[in-house]
Formats: C-alpha cells, sequence, structure tokens
C-alpha cells in the first residue's frame, strides 16, 4: 500500500475517532441532569430516577470525569440520606463509583469528602475516614461549599486525634469566624452534636480569634 493510502486511512480513523467523541459529548450533555448537592445533614436524597441519569450519561461519555462525579455525588446521597432501607444503594457500591471517579479526576476534593462520608457511615472510627478528609483538604483548601460538610464530618467523630487533619479542619473554623460570618450557626451546631474531641477542637481554635464566640459555644443548646 502507498504511504498516502496509509496517511488517508489513518486521517480517516482519526475523523471518525473524533466525531464519536464529539456525538457521544453532545448527546451526554443533552441528557444530563442537574447535579446533585453534597451529601449533608440538610440535604434529601436524589430520586432514582436522577441517580439513573446520572449513571446513564456517564456510561454515554466515560471519558467526562465531570460525569463520574455526578454519578458518584448522587449515588451517594441516595445511600446516606435515603430513609428507605430497600431502595439504598450498598454503602461499598456507592464507594466504587467515588474511587471510579477518583481514578480520573484524584484533584476532585468533593469526591475525597464523599468518600470519607461513606466511609465513616460504615465504620465512623476506620483510620480511612481521616486520610480520605485530609486529602479533601489538600486538594481544595480554600473551597467555601466544602466547608460545613467537612467541619460536620471531622467534629462529629474522633478523627480530630489526628494531629494533621486537626491542623487542616483548623483552617476551616479560621474561614468561617474571619470570612464567613453567616456559617458560624453551623459551627454552634457542629459543637451541640459534637464528639468530646470535636468541641475542645471548636472552642480551643474559635478561642484563638474570637474568644467571646468560643465562650458562647458552651450555652449553645
Amino acid at each position: 500500500m502507498k504511504p498516502i493510502w496509509k496517511f488517508r486511512i489513518l486521517a480517516l480513523l482519526v475523523v471518525v475517532f473524533v466525531g464519536g467523541l464529539s456525538i457521544t459529548n453532545l448527546v451526554a450533555n443533552f441528557l444530563q441532569p442537574d447535579p446533585s448537592p453534597l451529601p449533608s445533614r440538610d440535604s434529601k436524597a436524589p430520586s432514582a430516577q436522577l441517580v439513573s441519569s446520572a449513571k446513564l450519561v456517564s456510561t454515554i461519555a466515560p471519558f467526562r470525569t465531570d460525569l463520574k462525579a455526578d454519578y458518584a455525588i448522587a449515588l451517594a446521597g441516595q445511600t446516606l440520606r435515603s430513609e428507605s432501607s430497600t431502595q439504598t444503594p450498598d454503602n461499598d457500591t456507592a464507594q466504587d463509583a467515588v474511587k471510579s471517579a477518583l481514578k480520573s479526576g484524584p484533584h476532585d476534593s468533593r469526591m475525597w469528602l464523599v468518600l470519607a462520608l461513606l466511609q465513616a457511615r460504615k465504620n465512623l472510627g476506620a483510620p480511612l475516614v481521616a486520610e480520605s478528609l485530609k486529602m479533601s483538604y489538600l486538594t481544595g483548601p480554600n473551597r467555601a461549599e466544602l466547608i460545613p460538610v467537612r467541619l460536620d464530618s471531622v467534629t462529629v467523630s474522633n478523627a480530630l486525634n489526628d494531629g494533621d487533619l486537626n491542623e487542616l479542619a483548623r483552617s476551616d473554623v479560621r474561614a468561617i469566624l474571619t470570612q464567613y460570618p453567616d456559617q458560624r450557626r453551623a459551627l454552634i451546631s457542629d459543637y451541640v452534636r459534637g464528639s468530646a474531641i470535636g468541641k475542645k477542637f471548636l472552642e480551643e481554635s474559635s478561642r484563638m480569634l474570637d474568644p467571646a464566640f468560643a465562650d458562647s459555644l458552651r450555652n449553645a443548646k
């Protein structure tokens, strides 16, 4: 075969491949549902239809890391927030979806946080919970939307026995007291339901910047 024909065949294959990717991307964009919020105490479980749609579009365009993440968050939200035990996905299944998303996008701090939430639901005292939380901080130290969920997670368990995590979490308290005063109510709620070490951590971290607020925590109910 002449070199010119080899080149033409190769060019045709490239065009077909790129065209296929473009088509699947367009279809995925058309079918993509609204992303689910991060699972939290105040969030509701995503509907089965939303989870199913998120799974479908992530399958149509498997090269899209954002779609994998959306599906993992939706599935985790259903696992963590569903009130129906018969319709709740298995925790391990949700963790597998999160880990799959992390393989494609290990820099996504949301995924590390969601993984920590799932691990804590299965075993609150597992060392892996602290490790996943640390990765969430290291990959997204200044993401305001993660602060309430992260602080809730670290203060309710004994994960703060980890010195590195303790220091990383302190930055979230500092951010709330200096940049996001509207989230102070979340700190109070975390204190009320926090573990003994979580309460101590919140008092000490707050006292460094706002002693009066730290004193008010003890009166919180």
